[in-house]
């Protein structure tokens, strides 16, 4: 469940850092992990929020191509650091499990994210923002033009800044997730806010163009949304206001607290569905 405040305030920042290298393609789960991303790691030295931008990955355990999609996005994390966040949702037919499989990795929403910013029509397959770039006839793209669109969305300012505070207790699981948007400029235009709980480094098979990969590391795997697959509706509002939202949620209990991240981001509401700003959190710091 979700509640709504709005108010006006100063907005906290602290400095952000990047400081990850590009390394080469390989078919197998990728072994450099993502640095640990904490809740304001979301402004410049001036205190300007900084932009970051979300990839939603379409792929599969079924997917031969899928674990060479995920060395793309790999590699530009590796480039981009903390302002590329990603997240992996497993949907269509080639999220079957397979025979192996200890996880079914399909939700409810994942589906839904399917019909809505796509249809998925080819794996690996990956919308960058939501946004429909010139010459696409999808929000959906495949992944040689991921670094090209992930490049020309990071030279846009942009036009808020989201904070995510988790509090969360290890003995009950529950979690409670704040998410503060403050606006650096007026948007007239119907905005969502969308809240999702992501799961990394789980291993479980995965198949590839050689076969089968028994222990494959799946990276931040989408579990679970806070909102609906369309988001919390968000009033327009005015530069200088802070909209700040509360959610719930009780993680089950084979889920790996400590792996888990809260993805929050603030979009245009359908049919538009551009992604204005995201952010990222460690559930456990």
């Amino acid at each position: 469940m979700f509640h709504i405040i709005k108010k006006t305030r100063p907005y906290l920042f602290v400095l952000f850092t990047l400081l990850l290298g590009f390394t080469s393609c390989d078919e197998v789960g990728p072994d450099i992990d993502r640095p640990t991303v904490g809740p304001r790691e979301t402004v410049d030295t001036s205190g300007t929020p900084v932009r970051h931008i979300l990839i939603e990955e379409f792929t599969g355990a079924a997917c031969v191509n899928c674990p060479q999609g995920a060395q793309v996005i790999q590699n530009l994390v590796n480039v981009y650091g903390t302002r590329l966040i990603p997240v992996s949702i497993h949907t269509g037919f080639f999220a079957n499990p397979l025979a192996t499989s200890m996880y079914d990795f399909r939700t409810p929403e994942g589906a839904e994210l399917d019909a809505l910013i796509g249809p998925v029509q080819a794996y690996p397959s990956a919308s960058i923002n939501r946004k429909l770039f010139p010459g696409e006839n999808s929000r959906v793209t495949n992944s040689s033009t991921w670094a090209g669109y992930v490049a020309s969305e990071l030279e846009i300012d942009p036009v808020l800044g989201i904070d995510i505070i988790n509090v969360y207790d290890s003995n009950t699981r529950e979690l409670e997730v704040t998410v503060s948007s403050t606006f650096i400029e007026s948007v007239t235009a119907d905005l969502s806010l969308s809240v999702m709980i992501t799961e990394n480094n789980i291993v479980d098979a995965q198949v590839d163009n050689t076969g089968l990969i028994p222990m494959y590391t799946h990276k931040h795997v989408l579990r679970e949304m806070l909102t609906s697959a369309n988001g919390a509706p968000m009033a327009g509002v005015a530069s200088g206001e802070t909209i700040v939202q509360t959610f719930s949620f009780t993680l089950p209990a084979d889920w790996v607290d400590s792996n888990c991240h809260v993805v929050a981001f603030v979009h245009q509401s359908p049919p538009d569905l551009e992604i204005l700003q995201a952010a990222e959190a460690s559930l456990i710091e």
